[in-house]
Protein backbone atom coordinates (compact mmCIF):
# COMPACT_ATOMS: atom_id res chain seq x y z
CA UNK A 1 0.00 0.00 0.00
CA UNK A 2 2.96 2.25 1.27
CA UNK A 3 4.47 2.05 -2.55
CA UNK A 4 1.07 2.78 -3.99
CA UNK A 5 0.63 6.02 -2.54
CA UNK A 6 4.38 6.90 -3.64
CA UNK A 7 3.32 6.17 -7.10
CA UNK A 8 0.53 8.55 -6.65
CA UNK A 9 2.52 11.31 -5.48
CA UNK A 10 4.41 10.77 -8.29
CA UNK A 11 2.39 10.61 -11.15
CA UNK A 12 0.32 13.66 -9.53
CA UNK A 13 4.03 15.80 -9.20
CA UNK A 14 5.30 14.57 -12.75
CA UNK A 15 8.99 14.16 -11.15
CA UNK A 16 10.36 11.82 -8.65
CA UNK A 17 12.64 14.54 -6.23
CA UNK A 18 9.43 16.65 -5.87
CA UNK A 19 7.46 13.58 -5.19
CA UNK A 20 10.19 12.24 -2.72
CA UNK A 21 10.62 16.39 -0.92
CA UNK A 22 6.84 16.07 -0.54
CA UNK A 23 7.33 12.77 1.30
CA UNK A 24 10.77 13.59 3.01
CA UNK A 25 12.31 10.51 1.53
CA UNK A 26 15.11 10.07 -0.50
CA UNK A 27 15.03 10.39 -4.29
CA UNK A 28 17.18 6.77 -4.70
CA UNK A 29 14.72 4.98 -1.67
CA UNK A 30 11.87 6.34 -4.08
CA UNK A 31 12.93 5.46 -7.00
CA UNK A 32 13.59 2.04 -5.40
CA UNK A 33 9.82 2.00 -4.27
CA UNK A 34 8.75 2.59 -7.96
CA UNK A 35 10.68 -0.04 -9.65
CA UNK A 36 9.92 -2.65 -6.89
CA UNK A 37 5.82 -1.86 -8.06
CA UNK A 38 6.95 -1.58 -11.56
CA UNK A 39 8.23 -5.95 -11.02
CA UNK A 40 5.11 -6.76 -9.26
CA UNK A 41 3.21 -5.38 -12.22
CA UNK A 42 5.82 -6.44 -14.85
CA UNK A 43 4.84 -3.74 -16.95
CA UNK A 44 7.11 0.26 -16.87
CA UNK A 45 4.38 2.85 -15.41
CA UNK A 46 6.27 5.70 -16.19
CA UNK A 47 7.94 7.22 -19.01
CA UNK A 48 11.04 8.82 -18.09
CA UNK A 49 11.81 12.46 -20.07
CA UNK A 50 13.87 15.19 -19.84
CA UNK A 51 11.04 17.10 -17.63
CA UNK A 52 10.44 14.40 -15.17
CA UNK A 53 8.37 11.65 -15.44
CA UNK A 54 4.74 10.67 -17.44
CA UNK A 55 2.45 7.64 -17.07
CA UNK A 56 2.70 5.07 -19.22
CA UNK A 57 -0.45 3.34 -20.45
CA UNK A 58 0.11 1.15 -17.91
CA UNK A 59 0.56 3.44 -15.36
CA UNK A 60 -2.52 5.47 -16.26
CA UNK A 61 -4.45 2.29 -15.75
CA UNK A 62 -3.20 1.86 -12.46
CA UNK A 63 -3.41 5.38 -11.52
CA UNK A 64 -7.05 5.78 -12.60
CA UNK A 65 -8.03 3.03 -9.77
CA UNK A 66 -5.54 4.23 -7.35
CA UNK A 67 -6.88 7.36 -7.18
CA UNK A 68 -10.30 6.10 -6.03
CA UNK A 69 -9.27 3.56 -3.87
CA UNK A 70 -6.82 4.63 -1.42
CA UNK A 71 -9.31 8.00 -0.33
CA UNK A 72 -11.99 4.75 0.20
CA UNK A 73 -9.70 2.91 1.91
CA UNK A 74 -8.35 6.20 4.05
CA UNK A 75 -12.05 6.18 5.33
CA UNK A 76 -12.93 3.23 6.02
CA UNK A 77 -9.65 3.09 8.10
CA UNK A 78 -10.70 6.41 9.88
CA UNK A 79 -14.30 5.08 10.65
CA UNK A 80 -13.27 2.02 12.09
CA UNK A 81 -10.93 3.57 14.34
CA UNK A 82 -13.50 6.24 15.16
CA UNK A 83 -16.07 3.25 16.15
CA UNK A 84 -13.45 1.79 18.39
CA UNK A 85 -12.06 5.09 19.91
CA UNK A 86 -8.86 5.20 18.68
CA UNK A 87 -9.11 8.06 16.56
CA UNK A 88 -10.73 11.87 15.68
CA UNK A 89 -12.53 12.75 12.70
CA UNK A 90 -10.36 14.68 9.86
CA UNK A 91 -11.17 17.45 7.77
CA UNK A 92 -8.74 17.14 4.99
CA UNK A 93 -8.45 20.75 3.36
CA UNK A 94 -5.86 22.17 0.25
CA UNK A 95 -5.34 26.15 0.01
CA UNK A 96 -3.48 28.63 -1.94
CA UNK A 97 -0.86 30.47 -0.48
CA UNK A 98 -3.21 33.43 0.73
CA UNK A 99 -5.62 31.28 2.90
CA UNK A 100 -2.90 28.59 4.02
CA UNK A 101 -0.63 31.69 5.17
CA UNK A 102 -3.27 35.01 6.08
CA UNK A 103 -6.59 33.10 6.55
CA UNK A 104 -6.57 29.48 7.74
CA UNK A 105 -4.01 29.07 10.69
CA UNK A 106 -6.98 32.01 12.66
CA UNK A 107 -9.64 29.42 11.90
CA UNK A 108 -7.80 26.25 12.36
CA UNK A 109 -6.97 27.40 15.98
CA UNK A 110 -10.49 28.78 16.77
CA UNK A 111 -11.96 25.49 15.30
CA UNK A 112 -9.87 23.37 17.34
CA UNK A 113 -10.77 25.35 20.55
CA UNK A 114 -14.65 24.38 19.89
CA UNK A 115 -14.13 20.85 18.17
CA UNK A 116 -11.57 18.97 20.49
CA UNK A 117 -12.38 15.69 18.78
CA UNK A 118 -11.83 16.68 15.14
CA UNK A 119 -8.49 16.91 13.84
CA UNK A 120 -7.82 19.52 10.65
CA UNK A 121 -4.95 18.25 8.13
CA UNK A 122 -4.10 21.50 5.98
CA UNK A 123 -1.95 21.22 2.74
CA UNK A 124 -0.69 24.32 0.90
CA UNK A 125 -0.67 22.97 -2.79
CA UNK A 126 -0.87 24.83 -6.12
CA UNK A 127 -3.89 24.47 -7.79
CA UNK A 128 -3.03 21.61 -10.01
CA UNK A 129 -2.55 19.82 -7.22
CA UNK A 130 -5.92 20.71 -5.55
CA UNK A 131 -8.04 20.23 -8.54
CA UNK A 132 -6.03 16.73 -8.31
CA UNK A 133 -7.20 16.21 -5.01
CA UNK A 134 -10.54 17.34 -5.28
CA UNK A 135 -10.99 14.97 -8.27
CA UNK A 136 -9.53 12.10 -6.68
CA UNK A 137 -12.18 13.21 -3.28
CA UNK A 138 -8.68 13.60 -1.19
CA UNK A 139 -9.88 16.89 0.23
CA UNK A 140 -13.21 18.30 1.75
CA UNK A 141 -12.20 21.58 1.23
CA UNK A 142 -10.12 23.75 -0.97
CA UNK A 143 -9.53 27.42 -0.43
CA UNK A 144 -8.40 29.43 -3.33
CA UNK A 145 -9.63 31.31 -6.75
CA UNK A 146 -12.09 29.19 -9.04
CA UNK A 147 -11.17 28.78 -12.03
CA UNK A 148 -12.44 27.24 -15.44
CA UNK A 149 -9.94 24.35 -14.94
CA UNK A 150 -12.13 23.06 -12.14
CA UNK A 151 -15.44 22.19 -14.34
CA UNK A 152 -15.03 20.16 -17.05
CA UNK A 153 -13.30 17.98 -14.32
CA UNK A 154 -15.18 17.74 -10.99
CA UNK A 155 -18.28 18.71 -9.54
CA UNK A 156 -17.45 21.00 -7.48
CA UNK A 157 -19.81 24.08 -5.65
CA UNK A 158 -17.57 27.41 -5.10
CA UNK A 159 -18.75 29.89 -2.77
CA UNK A 160 -16.75 33.57 -3.05
CA UNK A 161 -15.48 34.69 0.47
CA UNK A 162 -13.09 37.81 -0.54
CA UNK A 163 -11.90 39.66 -3.01
CA UNK A 164 -7.99 39.67 -3.71
CA UNK A 165 -5.70 41.96 -6.14
CA UNK A 166 -2.47 41.52 -6.74
CA UNK A 167 0.29 44.03 -5.20
CA UNK A 168 3.76 44.63 -5.40
CA UNK A 169 5.57 44.41 -2.45
CA UNK A 170 9.78 45.02 -1.30
CA UNK A 171 11.53 45.69 1.67
CA UNK A 172 10.74 48.45 3.78
CA UNK A 173 13.34 50.40 2.86
CA UNK A 174 13.53 50.03 -0.79
CA UNK A 175 14.28 53.07 -2.42
CA UNK A 176 10.93 52.83 -4.46
CA UNK A 177 8.86 53.24 -1.48
CA UNK A 178 10.07 56.96 -1.67
CA UNK A 179 7.64 57.18 -4.40
CA UNK A 180 4.20 58.33 -4.43
CA UNK A 181 3.44 56.41 -7.37
CA UNK A 182 5.49 53.77 -9.13
CA UNK A 183 5.72 53.40 -12.62
CA UNK A 184 5.66 50.37 -14.65
CA UNK A 185 9.03 51.40 -16.42
CA UNK A 186 10.48 52.03 -12.98
CA UNK A 187 9.21 48.22 -11.91
CA UNK A 188 10.60 46.61 -14.92
CA UNK A 189 14.13 48.03 -13.94
CA UNK A 190 14.16 46.13 -10.82
CA UNK A 191 15.21 42.22 -10.66
CA UNK A 192 11.84 40.13 -9.37
CA UNK A 193 11.21 37.11 -6.61
CA UNK A 194 8.81 34.36 -7.78
CA UNK A 195 7.24 32.34 -4.87
CA UNK A 196 6.34 29.55 -7.12
CA UNK A 197 3.79 31.49 -9.44
CA UNK A 198 4.24 32.09 -13.28
CA UNK A 199 6.15 33.91 -14.36
CA UNK A 200 3.27 36.56 -15.69
CA UNK A 201 1.58 36.39 -12.02
CA UNK A 202 1.24 40.87 -11.89
CA UNK A 203 -0.99 43.01 -12.13
CA UNK A 204 -2.51 44.89 -15.00
CA UNK A 205 -0.20 45.36 -17.93
CA UNK A 206 2.49 44.29 -15.45
CA UNK A 207 1.57 40.70 -16.01
CA UNK A 208 2.24 40.86 -19.70
CA UNK A 209 5.87 41.75 -19.68
CA UNK A 210 8.84 40.29 -19.24
CA UNK A 211 10.59 40.60 -15.95
CA UNK A 212 14.27 39.66 -15.20
CA UNK A 213 14.07 37.38 -12.15
CA UNK A 214 16.66 36.89 -9.37
CA UNK A 215 15.44 34.15 -7.86
CA UNK A 216 12.60 31.58 -8.13
CA UNK A 217 11.47 29.49 -4.85
CA UNK A 218 9.18 26.99 -4.30
CA UNK A 219 6.87 28.37 -1.29
CA UNK A 220 6.05 31.97 -0.33
CA UNK A 221 7.76 31.74 3.26
CA UNK A 222 11.13 30.97 1.03
CA UNK A 223 10.38 34.38 -1.42
CA UNK A 224 9.23 36.44 1.87
CA UNK A 225 12.43 35.45 3.86
CA UNK A 226 14.73 35.72 0.48
CA UNK A 227 12.77 39.91 -0.28
CA UNK A 228 13.93 41.56 3.23
CA UNK A 229 16.61 43.30 2.95
CA UNK A 230 16.99 43.28 -0.20
CA UNK A 231 16.58 45.32 -3.43
CA UNK A 232 13.84 42.57 -4.80
CA UNK A 233 10.23 42.79 -6.16
CA UNK A 234 7.64 40.49 -5.73
CA UNK A 235 4.14 40.17 -6.96
CA UNK A 236 1.49 38.65 -4.45
CA UNK A 237 -1.72 38.35 -3.05
CA UNK A 238 -3.66 41.56 -1.27
CA UNK A 239 -4.62 39.99 1.12
CA UNK A 240 -0.58 39.37 2.14
CA UNK A 241 -0.54 42.76 3.31
CA UNK A 242 -0.99 42.77 7.27
CA UNK A 243 1.29 39.83 7.48
CA UNK A 244 3.96 40.85 5.23
CA UNK A 245 4.29 43.92 7.26
CA UNK A 246 5.03 41.93 9.84
CA UNK A 247 8.33 40.67 7.98
CA UNK A 248 9.58 44.54 7.49
CA UNK A 249 7.75 44.32 3.88
CA UNK A 250 5.65 46.96 2.38
CA UNK A 251 3.28 47.16 -0.81
CA UNK A 252 4.07 49.64 -3.79
CA UNK A 253 1.73 52.06 -4.98
CA UNK A 254 1.87 51.35 -8.41
CA UNK A 255 0.27 53.13 -11.35
CA UNK A 256 -1.51 49.96 -12.86
CA UNK A 257 -2.99 48.11 -10.43
CA UNK A 258 -5.23 45.81 -12.57
CA UNK A 259 -8.10 43.99 -10.98
CA UNK A 260 -9.78 42.63 -7.99
CA UNK A 261 -10.76 38.39 -8.28
CA UNK A 262 -13.03 36.27 -6.01
CA UNK A 263 -11.48 34.18 -3.42
CA UNK A 264 -13.44 31.60 -1.17
CA UNK A 265 -14.14 27.78 -0.84
CA UNK A 266 -14.53 24.92 -3.85
CA UNK A 267 -15.72 21.72 -2.07
CA UNK A 268 -17.64 18.45 -3.48
CA UNK A 269 -21.33 18.44 -2.47
CA UNK A 270 -21.41 15.84 -0.25
CA UNK A 271 -18.60 17.00 2.20
CA UNK A 272 -21.12 19.24 3.49
CA UNK A 273 -22.97 16.34 4.81
CA UNK A 274 -20.13 16.45 8.14
CA UNK A 275 -21.49 18.63 10.35
CA UNK A 276 -17.82 19.41 11.32
CA UNK A 277 -17.02 20.72 7.87
CA UNK A 278 -20.28 23.10 7.79
CA UNK A 279 -19.02 24.21 11.12
CA UNK A 280 -15.62 24.60 9.91
CA UNK A 281 -16.58 26.58 6.55
CA UNK A 282 -18.92 28.77 8.90
CA UNK A 283 -15.66 30.08 11.00
CA UNK A 284 -13.73 30.36 8.03
CA UNK A 285 -16.67 32.84 6.79
CA UNK A 286 -16.84 34.61 10.11
CA UNK A 287 -13.20 35.13 9.90
CA UNK A 288 -12.64 36.56 6.95
CA UNK A 289 -15.44 39.22 7.08
CA UNK A 290 -13.13 40.38 10.35
CA UNK A 291 -9.92 40.48 8.38
CA UNK A 292 -10.87 43.18 5.81
CA UNK A 293 -8.43 42.18 3.16
CA UNK A 294 -7.19 45.13 1.61
CA UNK A 295 -8.25 45.15 -2.22
CA UNK A 296 -9.18 47.18 -5.08
CA UNK A 297 -12.09 47.36 -7.61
Amino acid sequence: MRELRQFVEVASRHSISAAAKHLNISQPALSRAIQKLEDSYGAPLFIRNGAGVALSPYGSALYSRAVRILPALDEAREEIEQLQGRAKAAIRIASGDLWGLAILPEVTREFALTHPHVVVQVEIADEGTRLEGLRNGVYDLVFGTFSDRYTPLVKVEFRPLVRQATFIYCDQNHPLRQRRLVSIEELLAHRWISPGYEDDAGPGMLGRMSRDFAARVDTMMNALLLLRQSPFLMSASSGFQSLFRTFGIEALPIEDAGHADDSGVIYPPRSLERSAVRDYLQLARKTVSKLQLPTIE
